[in-house]
């Protein structure tokens, strides 16, 4: 069963797929962990890395 609510949190890509040195792409601050499991996290988990998009932004710039 499809977990229907995780498909309304979009991904925050960007179309600016590099990463620095700590493997946080530049363009939508995720891990490279968390862009390859967005299609199957939920919705839960999409929240919580969403609520952390800002912070890392700060540290990196």
């Amino acid at each position: 069963m499809s977990d229907s609510k995780s498909q309304e949190i979009d991904s925050p890509c960007v179309g600016i797929c590099q990463y620095n040195n700590e493997e946080i792409c530049i363009g939508c601050f995720r891990t490279a962990e968390e862009i390859s499991q967005w299609v199957t996290i939920s919705s839960d988990e999409r929240e919580k890395i969403m609520d952390e998009l800002d912070t890392r932004m700060e540290k990196l710039f």
